[in-house]
């Protein structure tokens, strides 16, 4: 390009100023054609190449969107699966009774009204005379010796007499009757009346006696379901 403007200006200088102008300017035409067409051709081929290149890369990439298509998938139901059960475990929830707190637990004292309830305390005394005197027979409120009488609140208010209060179950602790009340049983069940034949019942005073009652009663009323029921939970 510098040779042929070089040649330009000794054109001009050969001829007039017209004639000059004319030769510089086709020079110049000819020169940027050339580039212009050089620089087309280029481009076409890297136009192509570059087709290619993102044919394949879009093939590529078709790919992994489908795999990603498909983790997404894989995702999106998991994450629903989760997210059902979840809100099945919230709606249960919230659908199942609240348990009421120990001390709003009404507990019968004696057939006129009489109420009480438990402290947390009471609960464990209750829980642990219960267990070291009673439970070798009577855990969970089911009776070993006999599947067709437990403790439960049922069962108890069956009894004659009634045994579904506080001072019901501490009279029957300390002299002990058959289910109908008719005949003695002090001799073949823990009691207060034959502590001679039972050796823990000798150290049991009467607020144990309370304690053991208030226990039963209460377990009656948190776990109904359960308490009582036998084999099938115990």
């Amino acid at each position: 390009f510098f040779t042929d403007y070089l040649l330009s200006i000794f054109l001009c200088r050969m001829r007039s100023g017209l004639l000059c102008v004319v030769a510089l300017l086709g020079l110049l035409g000819l020169k940027l054609h050339g580039a212009f067409v050089a620089q087309r051709l280029n481009n076409g081929v890297h136009e192509r190449e570059a087709r290619t290149e993102v044919a394949g890369q879009g093939l590529q990439s078709s790919l992994e969107l489908e795999q990603a298509d498909e983790q997404h998938t894989a995702w999106d139901s998991t994450f629903r699966l989760l997210a059902g059960a979840a809100l099945s475990a919230v709606l249960l929830v919230g659908a199942a009774p609240a348990r009421a707190d120990v001390e709003d637990v009404v507990i019968a004292v004696d057939e006129k009204g009489k109420t009480t309830s438990l402290t947390k305390e009471g609960v464990v005394r209750g829980k642990r005379l219960f267990n070291a005197a009673c439970a070798i027979c009577h855990i969970g409120g089911g009776t070993k010796t006999n599947q067709n009488v437990g403790l439960s609140t049922e069962e108890l208010s069956g009894a004659s007499p009634n045994r579904n209060t506080v001072e019901g179950l501490i009279d029957y602790l300390n002299n002990p009757t058959t289910y109908d009340g008719l005949k003695d049983i002090s001799e073949i069940h823990p009691s207060i009346k034959a502590a001679d034949v039972w050796p823990k019942m000798r150290s049991m005073q009467q607020q144990d006696l309370y304690d053991m009652s208030a226990y039963i009663l209460y377990m009656n009323q948190v776990i109904p379901e359960k308490w009582g029921g036998g084999k099938q939970y115990y």
